[in-house]
């Protein structure tokens, strides 16, 4: 599961009445944040991506070395749009001669919609993105967006991939998802396996785990190391065989639900998929130390997530054993903009 990305056009920011709207005709200009800038933009941008705008440069145009990227529209010396976006490293790119980029919000003031101007913005990004190197851009959010429909009318009129539907999302309080029947079913450790707390993970293991990310033996994005800052290691779980750590299911904070725990990767090394129920076993094992934890106190719920590419088996599972324990659900899409097409 990946933390969830959002993304929301008028983030925070009230309707004013008709009468208080600026006339048609009234200009407005698209140019670079600076630093001196970011008090008066922040409130368009979500409290989690403020550090990404704090970071932005001092210059007029942003160094092309540094990987955040905020464009804003401005109508005088007032703010009424922006754009964010951040360059990927290189090994998050499509190919190795390649980068991109991912973004992360866009925003027009509601006085200020129907004008084109939250298309200019995406546009503009896009080209600042293009300059820069970059070969494509993507977005990730969900259909809890409240603007989910003019936004991927957005994206559409941009000239960005159809969204595909990435990931099963739920949310629920770990004291109702525990009470779910298949929990207390859930057989003890196979003979041969141990369970074990993530905090008592050895750097041999570690080292061991890396090496399989690197060599592509484990995906990279259920790496048990993916937002290693925001792990819990006391409520994280995995299974050794043989000294060789063969399943786990890490739990992270989450940065953008500050209630909620994100139920961040659960792997089972592909061998021992098979009857051993492993990925049930740690799953529980997580909830059962959610709901003992004192973190349950600042965020009981947990957020959990299933990849469209999983099984068959693994899709029904998230549907009828977790998702109905849950008090919401929904899906995580992602749209793409290829950079490197030829410009009409």
């Amino acid at each position: 599961m990946s933390l969830e990305r959002g993304l929301m056009t008028g983030f925070l920011v009230d309707r004013p009445s008709p009468e208080a709207w600026p006339a048609a005709g009234v200009p407005w200009r698209i140019a670079p944040l600076r630093e001196h800038e970011v008090p008066a933009v922040s409130h368009l941008t979500f409290p989690a991506c403020r550090t990404l705008l704090a970071g932005c440069q001092s210059r007029g145009e942003s160094d092309q070395n540094h990987a955040v990227r905020a464009l804003v529209a401005w109508s005088g010396t007032e703010p009424v749009g922006l754009v964010l976006a951040q360059i990927r490293d290189d090994d998050r790119a499509e190919k190795p001669s390649s980068t991109s980029a991912q973004l992360f919000s866009v925003s027009v003031l509601p006085a200020w919609r129907q004008r084109g101007l939250a298309r200019a913005l995406v546009q503009a990004m896009e080209k600042v993105l293009r300059q820069a190197g970059c070969t494509s851009v993507e977005v990730d959010y969900t259909t809890r967006l409240p603007a989910l429909v003019p936004f991927e009318r957005l994206l559409l009129s941009c000239r960005w991939a159809p969204p595909e539907a990435t990931l099963l999302m739920s949310l629920g309080n770990c004291h109702d998802v525990i009470k779910a029947p298949w929990i207390g079913a859930v057989r003890d450790v196979p003979p041969g396996f141990e369970l074990f707390e993530w905090a008592q993970l050895s750097a041999d293991e570690r080292a061991c785990l890396d090496h399989a990310v690197a060599v592509g033996e484990i995906p990279k994005n259920l790496s048990p190391f993916a937002d290693e800052e925001a792990i819990e290691p006391g409520i994280s779980v995995g299974v050794r065989r043989h000294g060789e750590v063969v399943a786990w299911m890490t739990v992270t904070r989450s940065p953008f639900m500050p209630d909620a725990l994100c139920y961040r990767s659960t792997y089972v090394r592909p061998q021992w998929r098979a009857a051993r129920a492993l990925g049930p076993l740690v799953l529980s094992e997580a909830l059962r130390r959610h709901v003992a934890s004192p973190v349950r106190e600042a965020r009981p719920v947990g957020a959990f997530g299933m990849s469209f590419k999983e099984s068959v088996k693994m899709l029904n599972f998230y549907r009828k054993r977790l998702a109905p324990y849950c008090f919401s659900s929904y899906e995580s899409r992602c749209a793409v903009r290829r950079l490197d097409e030829p410009l009409s």
